[in-house]
């Protein structure tokens, strides 16, 4: 059961990783005062935008604190070697998830940006 806690650990090590690479190509990209589309209509217009800081590290922040709560349920479990295949299934699942939405997000707003001509080369 170990193997599993350490096997989910290293997914949730990797997809923060990519985040957070991902978010510092984009962060050098842009200037302070760049307003980052954070969430978009049907028609692929931005909705709402925050600021580079705030949008920047609010989807690595969140995807750490969910990898946090994952990983306190799965200490704190007593666990039989089902429900530590499941709570892995579950760290596994989630962790790629969570990056391949964040980069599918940051493509958009890259892509916005871009045509707005906000983004540096």
């Amino acid at each position: 059961m170990i193997t599993l806690t350490l096997a989910g650990d290293v997914f949730w090590i990797l997809a923060l990783s990519v985040m957070a690479s991902a978010s510092r190509l984009a962060w050098r990209r842009m200037d302070a005062e760049t307003r980052v589309p954070m969430q978009f209509a049907l028609n692929g217009k931005p909705t709402w935008r925050a600021k580079r800081n705030f949008a920047l590290c609010l989807f690595p922040t969140v995807a750490f604190l969910v990898g946090l709560l994952l990983v306190v349920f799965n200490r704190n479990l007593g666990a039989s070697p089902d429900q530590a295949m499941i709570l892995f299934g579950v760290r596994a699942a989630v962790a790629p998830l969570l990056a391949v939405v964040h980069l599918r997000w940051l493509k958009e707003a890259l892509a916005v940006l871009a045509d707005e001509g906000q983004l540096r080369p």
